[in-house]
Order: structure tokens, then sequence, then C-alpha cells
């Protein structure tokens, strides 16, 4: 893995510096550590996060093997844009429009890290008529909040997908579909989750959000010949249910680095 990823970057003519699986570049501040499935970076990487900001603020992309090896050209135009090759686009020059399901399924299953999702809204943002991001939300439920002193029931909802053209950075993208559904729902919050493998949440912090927690690391297995994750915990039941197993010879089981918990209040 090593050596196919170094050839794509020189490939691209990206220069780099190496130490073992961390990548680093001299003219951005991000740096990229591959988690090859055979490797014991596999089974520390969830106990590893703690190093993925350094402290000249540049942050860590964890790229799995699985990810890269099923994730195709796909998962290459996103590696680019985080090192500066993506086409700029001004959300203010995007239309967000909603979105039926099917469409809204189809360009998550493919550009999203965990594909799509059940939810309730879904809007798209169009560039020139052509859709280049997509942002889905789920039902409200109700949650007690202590305001002011005061234990109070709000109306709450969770943000569950955000995904964008991989080789495109939309400027202001995520605001622009959050106020959207904003505008429609009006929710008392909005909660969501920041994926640790490919970032902290800054975004969420500049969108008026708050960190208010972590989700832990979640275990999948890797098939050996695809590459796809399943879910331990999902696999795990219907191998109860089948009576089938997962081998190693076949599968690798491995963790995720978690997820940090953002939310938002509108009162």
């Amino acid at each position: 893995m090593i050596e196919e990823f170094s050839n794509f970057l020189e490939s691209f003519s990206v220069s780099y510096e190496r130490c073992g699986t961390l990548f680093s570049f001299p003219d951005r501040e991000v740096t990229i550590r591959l988690v090859p499935l055979e490797s014991i970076d596999a089974a520390v990487a969830a106990t590893d996060r703690g190093n993925d900001r350094a402290d000249d603020g540049e942050r860590c992309i964890y790229l799995y093997e699985d990810r890269w090896r099923s994730g195709g050209e796909v998962i290459q135009k996103r590696i680019l844009a985080h090192l500066g090759h993506f086409n700029s686009i001004f959300a203010r020059k995007c239309e967000p429009k909603p979105l039926k399901a099917q469409q809204a399924a189809d360009f998550l299953q493919k550009y999203h890290s965990y594909g799509t999702a059940r939810c309730k809204y879904r809007y798209g943002l169009f560039y020139s008529e052509k859709l280049v991001a997509v942002a889905t939300f789920s039902a409200g439920r109700p949650m007690k909040r202590l305001i002011g002193g005061q234990e109070r029931i709000l109306d709450s909802y969770e943000w569950v997908r955000y995904a964008s053209l991989p080789d495109c950075r939309i400027s202001g993208g995520m605001g622009r579909l959050l106020d959207a559904f904003v505008n429609e729902v009006h929710p008392d919050e909005v909660m969501s989750y920041a994926d640790y493998e490919w970032s902290s949440g800054d975004a969420y912090l500049r969108l008026g959000f708050e960190k208010v927690g972590e989700k832990p690391p979640m275990n999948f297995y890797v098939d050996r010949s695809t590459f796809k994750r399943i879910s331990a915990k999902k696999a795990s039941a219907e191998r109860r249910f089948r009576g089938e197993d997962f081998p190693p010879e076949k599968y690798v089981l491995i963790s995720n680095l978690g997820s940090a918990k953002y939310l938002r209040q509108y009162l």
C-alpha cells in the first residue's frame, strides 16, 4: 500500500516526505497516515488518534487500506482535494433545492465514506444545474435539555450526512445547506458527528456548533477480496441468525477512530 500510495502522489507531482506510514507535505497543513489492514497500525489506530493534530496545527487524515482500495477514483480525488488539487466553487453561486430520496441516496452512496442512511429531509446544492453537494437530516425527536437552569423539551434533529463532489471545494456549502434545512423546519437544535478518520470537526465549529462529546470507535469486518466494510455489530446479529461466521482468512477485524459529537441550538 505504501509504495502504491507514493506512486499515486508522484504521478500528480505532489511533493511529500515520508516517515514509515506517515506522509507530510511541505506546502500543506495536513498529514496522511496510511493504515494497512495487516499492520499493527490497524489495531492501534483508534488509540493513536491523540496525535491527529500536531503542535503546528497540522491535521492528520487516517487512510485505511480498505478505503484506498475500494474507493477508486473517488477516494483519489478526495485525497488530492485535501492536498490542494480541487475545483473551487462558492456556495453563494449555488442554488439549494430539496431532493427526492433516490437522488440523494445515489449521490451519497457514491461520494460519502459510509454511503447513504435513513433520513427525512434531503437538500442538494446545484451549480450551473449540476448537483455538487448533498445534506440529509433526520426527523425530529424530543430531547430533555437544561436551559437557563430549567429543564425543557427541545425538538432535536440529526444532521445525518454531508458530501460534495470529491474534486470540489465548495466554500460555504455546508452552511448553505444547513440554512436551507433550518429555514424550512425551524429546529430547536441540530446535532451531528465528525468522522475522526478525516476531520476533528473544525467545519462544525465555524458554523456555530459546539463539541459536546465523542462517539467511541466502532468495529468492522473487512472482506479481504472486496475490501467492503461490514459493521461488526450488524454482522454479529446476522451471524447468529444465519449461522455464518467471519473467518480470519476471509475477513479482517478493524476499528475506526470514532467521531466527535457537535450540537447547535436555535433558541
